[in-house]
């Protein structure tokens, strides 16, 4: 089949809608609404899933304070002798940092000294501690001690809502202090913090802030690696753990691919808010864990060259989170993963050029789209679409498991999906314009064929060119009275009506071959010329039979066999007695029957060669008398009441 060729105006129309909807989604994607923010989150958590996943570091090492521990070493928190013994079992086993992923702000009121000075204030009894080693009266002294015999990190809470009673900012240990924040930052400014003891602070290497920032869904997709107090950066709890291990934080910076902070020699590239894009190594899981408890009580694993992270994992303790690899990943698990991209230098990056490449791909495959609508079949069209949203998809994994780039998809796919969805509805309007003004053109060439008909007929004798249009509009009046009727509404339909008016006028085409001695003769016909005469009923449905042999179109067929069966049956009586078949009630086709009525009133009210033309009250009697015998009672009362029609239609046409 010829593809379809279009005007200058459609395809103009065309072009125009595809620009049209591609700017609105480059506007769309430019003004980012939190909807489109949400799935552009969903599509990355799936690209995520398909990027190849990269095999740990060794390094991080997980000391889980889970369900186990609790069972064995009681309900959290735990007296600080405890901890000090977990960090020197560690810092026996090896390990070259331990970060503790824990708060510790308040005094252990389990310290012998704590118990004697409530036990004083409550009762005013008082126990006698002599005989206790020293170290043993205070157990944040005891932790204290083990904090400072070897690298050990702090974490610490920021709160950034405001808080007029609030203490003065507790001591930590800040990146930078004095330095001006390059412009496009605006990091999480802390109103105060939730610290460790002073003591505790004083003895550790260094410290850092734990807070996890999920994105709206609740999914942890990045995590701070700075923030700010005053003119104070403060690094997060692994950024604080890397610089301890010897990474020492140069500062802050831009270039091509936005704001960086400087590791040694490393550029970690950060979001406007001082986030890092985790590249997560697998579900939770991943990261060799030991059990607090094995750690304390069993034989100590080599922990040479590591980075110990304590930190509870435990159902009931509220650290576990939802990310995009798993719904239940422990907080320690989330530092892991972030010390991971550092020490690997790994991290994702959304560059600050993404926007600006996602809306040129938008209107570069809007505007490709469009053409290939405009000039492309259905199966191209459709294969550009697979192979289009296959491309687009392609190339956004691939940056994201490559060079780490996250380039969203969803708004070029939207784009491809729309246009292709939108222009393919127009180019079926279109189409159906056309294929509209095609039928009526073939419709009109079809009346026009069945008026050459006639007008043939006409040049044999001018009374059958009259007969033949007034019989139709009389078919019409009956056929559209009867389709009223329940009888016959289900066979008369819209369509079945307008085939009865248009095959009507070729009833008498086999009258063609009638000799005009017989045709045209003035007097009555003798029984020989009469035989012949009945003929034409043959030779009209043999002509109209052999062109819907030759016919290829349905509807043709269904036009030419109608015209067939009341040029065969027009003559046919009620009783049974007409010709040429003898059929009888209703085994007369339809049309046949309407025929019948429409072509006895005009041979009755119009002049013939031999006779004159009779008054159109006597006409109707004799039809009236014919019912039940010459003609479909049903007819013949549709008749009666439009009577009027007729007369009025015969007037016209005389």
């Amino acid at each position: 089949m010829k593809r379809q060729r279009y005007r200058r105006r459609d395809i103009l129309r065309l072009l125009g809608t595809g620009c049209v909807i591609t700017l609105c989604v480059v506007i769309l994607h430019v003004v980012r609404p939190e909807l489109l923010t949400h799935f552009e989150r969903k599509v990355y958590d799936v690209l995520l899933s398909q990027t190849s996943q990269r095999p740990p570091s060794p390094v991080p090492v997980l000391i889980a304070i889970d369900d186990k521990s609790l069972t064995a070493l009681g309900q959290w928190p735990w007296p600080r002798h405890v901890l000090a013994s977990l960090i020197t079992r560690l810092h026996e086993a090896g390990a070259d940092i331990v970060t503790l992923d824990l708060i510790l702000s308040a005094r252990d009121r389990t310290s012998p000294l704590l118990v004697q000075e409530e036990l004083r204030q409550t009762t005013g009894f008082s126990i006698d501690l002599e005989g206790l080693p020293q170290n043993r009266l205070d157990h944040d002294r005891l932790l204290a001690e083990a904090l400072a015999k070897m690298p050990t990190v702090l974490g610490h809470k920021l709160l950034f809502t405001p808080n007029h009673d609030k203490a003065p900012f507790c001591e930590v240990h800040p990146i930078l202090s004095g330095q001006s924040i390059p412009a496009g930052l605006s990091l999480h400014t802390a109103e105060t913090a939730v610290c460790p003891l002073t003591i505790l602070n004083a003895a550790a290497t260094n410290s850092g802030f734990i807070n996890a920032l999920p994105d709206s869904d609740g999914v942890i997709r990045r995590t701070p690696l700075i923030a700010l107090h005053a003119d104070k950066l403060l690094p997060s709890l692994i950024l604080a753990t890397v610089m301890t291990r010897g990474e020492t934080a140069v500062g802050l910076g831009q270039d091509a691919d936005g704001n960086f902070v400087q590791l040694g020699r490393k550029r970690t590239h950060i979001d406007a808010q001082g986030n890092v894009l985790l590249r997560y190594r697998g579900p939770s899981g991943t990261f060799t864990t030991y059990s607090a408890t094995d750690i304390l009580g069993g034989p100590l694993p080599d922990l040479q060259g590591r980075v110990a992270i304590v930190g509870p994992t435990a159902s009931g303790l509220g650290d576990n989170h939802a990310t995009p690899v798993d719904r239940v990943f422990p907080g320690i698990e989330v530092h892991a993963t972030l010390l991971d991209n550092l020490l690997q230098k790994d991290t994702l990056i959304r560059p600050a050029w993404a926007i600006g490449a996602e809306a040129c791909a938008i209107a570069a495959v809007g505007l490709l789209s469009s053409l290939l609508m405009m000039s492309a079949g259905p199966l191209t069209c459709a294969a550009g679409l697979l192979v289009g949203a296959t491309g687009v998809w392609s190339a956004s994994l691939w940056l994201l498991n490559g060079p780490g780039y996250w380039i969203s998809p969803l708004s070029t796919e939207i784009i491809l999906l729309g246009n292709m969805a939108l222009l393919s509805l127009i180019k079926y309007g279109m189409e159906e314009r056309e294929l509209r003004i095609r039928s009526q053109q073939l419709l009109h060439a079809q009346d026009a064929t069945i008026m050459s008909l006639t007008a043939l007929a006409e040049t044999r004798d001018p009374e059958t060119g009259g007969h033949i249009r007034r019989t139709r509009e009389y078919v019409l009046v009956l056929a559209r009275v009867l389709a009223r009727k329940p009888k016959f509404k289900k066979y008369l339909d819209r369509d079945t009506i307008e085939l009865l008016y248009k095959s009507a006028p070729l009833h008498d085409i086999g009258k063609v071959g009638i000799a005009d001695s017989i045709l045209l003769k003035p007097g009555s016909l003798t029984r020989e010329e009469f035989k012949a005469m009945q003929l034409h009923t043959l030779l009209g449905a043999e002509t109209l039979a052999e062109a819907e042999r030759q016919s290829t179109d349905s509807s043709d067929r269904s036009f030419l066999g109608l015209a067939r069966e009341i040029a065969l049956s027009h003559h046919e009586k009620w009783d049974g007695s007409g010709y040429p078949q003898g059929l009888k009630a209703e085994a007369i086709p339809l049309g046949g029957r309407l025929m019948a009525l429409a072509d006895v009133y005009d041979a009755l009210v119009t002049k013939r060669v031999y006779k004159d033309a009779m008054p159109h009250e006597e006409a109707l009697q004799i039809i009236l008398a014919g019912r039940g015998a010459h003609f479909d009672p049903d007819v013949v009362d549709a008749f009666e009441e439009t009577q009027l029609e007729f007369l009025a239609i015969s007037n016209r046409y005389d």
